[in-house]
């Protein structure tokens, strides 16, 4: 399949459902071979088969990120089936509806698990994954933070899942400076309210849709297509010259 992404490997943790889903298939539809980790194998299965049967090569791996032994074996067979790596698009989270409340209300055993997944996990993907990247002559890494690491929610808080988010950012500059003069670039994508299995406590319930809308100036919620496409970008060669940068999708909630 000729495209943007024509002949580069990527792996996409979090990639079963919602944006990771989207970027699978947005990928391999410019050409990328993709392998999709996630704790989640039916929904995963189906990603593949739908990229299959659109002519392009995916794979799914069961992998739980928090997991530093199961990210580096699951690495290893994503390099080994397609016989090495250029992109990794580090995904996976938990959210609010697992994580959520204030750091009085959250028990230490999620506060924990939320670093466990959002933040360990991409630490351990990147980690195993940095090695191949080298080797192929570079390549890039996309991490996705969120619009909760720059705004509060008082009806919905959030304190573990924002501060790993934060985390997120911090990270990518530091790696971008890192690991730029060896063309590796490192950059980070935020997100706003976007309609997936992590907002469907908020989707659900019109009152508070409504409400949330309100914080948002495009006054909708954007669809895992659309983050999926500036994760398209970010990870092409046509952001050849971009690390170390932010790139907010939040339909301008964080401008308010």
């Amino acid at each position: 399949m000729a495209g943007r992404l024509a002949g580069k490997r990527a792996i996409i943790s979090g990639g079963a459902t919602g944006i990771g889903a989207a970027a699978a298939l947005r990928f391999a539809s410019e050409g990328a071979a993709v392998a999709i980790l996630d704790v989640n194998p039916e929904d995963g299965e189906r990603v593949v088969a739908e990229i299959v049967e659109r002519g392009g090569r995916g794979r799914f791996i069961s992998c739980n990120v928090g997991d530093p032994d199961a990210v580096a074996s699951t690495v290893a067979e994503a390099v080994d089936a397609f016989g090495g790596l250029d992109v990794v698009f580090a995904n996976a989270g938990v959210g609010t509806i697992v994580v959520g409340g204030t750091v009085e209300s959250i028990e230490l055993e999620r506060w924990d698990l939320a670093f466990d997944v959002n933040a360990r996990g991409v630490y351990a993907l990147c980690r195993e994954a940095l090695p191949h990247l080298r080797a192929a002559g570079g390549g890039a890494i996309v991490m996705t933070s969120s619009s909760s690491a720059y705004v509060g929610a008082v009806s919905r808080p959030t304190h573990a899942y924002a501060a790993t988010k934060g985390a997120l950012l911090a990270l990518t500059r530091s790696m971008a400076v890192t690991y730029g003069p060896e063309n590796v670039r490192v950059n980070s994508l935020v997100p706003g309210f976007v309609r997936t299995r992590l907002t469907q406590d908020v989707m659900g319930r019109p009152e508070t849709l409504q409400a949330a809308l309100e914080g948002i100036p495009l006054r909708r919620v954007a669809e895992p297509e659309e983050i999926a496409n500036c994760a398209l970008f970010l990870v092409s060669d046509e952001a050849s010259f971009v690390t170390g940068a932010v790139l907010v999708a939040d339909g301008g909630q964080t401008v308010q």
